[in-house]
């Protein structure tokens, strides 16, 4: 009786470990799949920016009318550098100082109140060089420049 459990062990402990190598076989097979298709990706693009050229003066601003008196939430960017704000009062600035060739950046603004108008800018170097409204309630306002000095 001992031998015959003996033998019983023995053959689970076989089935057991084929089982477990299997396993990592397939696991490995997956993982080289998956590296495999990560190598194929198209890199993300990337945006010249001298960081010692030319610097430009950014300002975001945004302004309220007829009762549009704070912004429920403001995201700005500039580049890959995204910033929000939640429950500002209005008017709003902020004011960076970017390298030549900044990718991307813009100033979204979402009106807090059920009415009024939100006036949204974006200023490089004392200049307007994107202005947009949003009327009504909880309108949004967006603008956006694609790269500074362009």
């Amino acid at each position: 009786m001992g031998l015959i459990l003996a033998i019983i062990g023995g053959l689970l402990l076989l089935l057991l470990g084929g089982c477990f190598a299997v396993v990592v076989v397939v696991a490995n097979k997956g993982a080289e799949e998956v590296n495999k298709a990560i190598s194929q990706l198209t890199p993300f693009p990337s945006f010249p920016v001298d960081a010692d050229g030319p610097k430009h003066d950014v300002v975001f601003e945004a302004e309220g009318n007829g009762g549009a008196d704070s912004a429920s939430n403001i995201t700005y960017t500039s580049g890959f550098n995204l910033k929000q704000e939640a429950g500002v009062s209005l008017p709003f600035t902020k004011s960076q100082q970017l390298a030549e060739g900044t990718p991307i950046v813009s100033l979204w603004v979402q009106n807090a109140a059920a009415e009024g108008t939100v006036t949204c800018r974006i200023k490089v170097d004392g200049e307007t060089v994107r202005e947009a409204k949003s009327t009504g309630p909880y309108g949004v306002c967006r603008v956006q420049v694609d790269s500074l000095g362009e």
